[in-house]
């Protein structure tokens, strides 16, 4: 049933189950996913924001109580009318912000090549960020003291170029984050062994860098001679 709810939500919504695979090999593709913990500990947070709204409800009944007292009664009726109506809306909007939380960790994509990389989250608003190799800088692990204690963590991936300007001039770049994974040593390593073999193989270097340069190098050699000829011609005239 709720498969088929999320099939029908990401139809309607224009949204591949599954994003396409970024560019490289096929037999070089590999799927990474977040945690199970990480589920748990949104599930967590999702939980405590409903604990809260409900209790903020209740609280700001319990402090406007005494001045409606002091009101019409109708007031006082239409009061308590918007506190159920306030805890009513909460308890059926509940379901589908499970759901809604659900979806987000189910739908996360982390895909590696041994080319580049594809990150995509997200149901409502749908984010995809591809990344090749020859960009990436740096490559980190990170993780809080909540996602030590879960076995979780985050694998940055910075890459140079096309980032936002800070405000002081300077360069951003690009970040690519395996949020809330339980293997980031393994996607780490995975990482920075493939940055490798592409930059010592030159993978993606699709058009050959040879003619160019020669032709460089015809172009300066014909001026050598051109100038050494007129600095002769100008020898003998004096």
């Amino acid at each position: 049933m709720l498969d088929w709810a999320r099939h029908r939500v990401l139809t309607a919504l224009r949204v591949p189950a599954a994003p396409k695979p970024p560019d490289g090999s096929p037999e070089s593709l590999l799927i990474f996913r977040a945690g199970k913990n990480f589920f748990y500990l949104q599930f967590v947070q999702w939980f405590l924001q409903i604990i809260g709204v409900i209790v903020g409800v209740f609280a700001l009944y319990a402090f406007t109580w005494k001045y409606v007292q002091m009101a019409p009664v109708w007031v006082h009726y239409m009061v308590i009318a918007g506190e159920i109506f306030g805890v009513l809306g909460v308890a059926v909007a509940s379901p589908f912000t499970f759901l809604a939380m659900k979806w987000q960790y189910e739908l996360r994509w982390y895909i590696v090549t041994d080319r580049s990389l594809r990150i995509r989250r997200g149901v409502w608003e749908v984010e995809e960020l591809t990344m090749t190799f020859a960009n990436i800088q740096e490559i980190r692990v990170q993780a809080g003291p909540v996602q030590k204690l879960l076995g979780l963590a985050d694998v940055e991936v910075h890459a140079a170029g096309g980032g936002a300007i800070g405000k002081h001039g300077e360069q951003r770049s690009h970040k690519a984050l395996f949020e809330g994974v339980d293997n980031a040593n393994t996607i780490r390593d995975l990482l920075v062994e493939r940055l490798r073999e592409y930059r010592e193989l030159g993978l993606g270097d699709k058009v050959s860098p040879a003619t160019p340069p020669l032709l460089d190098f015809q172009s300066a050699l014909l001026q050598v001679r051109d100038e050494a000829t007129n600095l002769r011609k100008a020898l003998q005239a004096t």
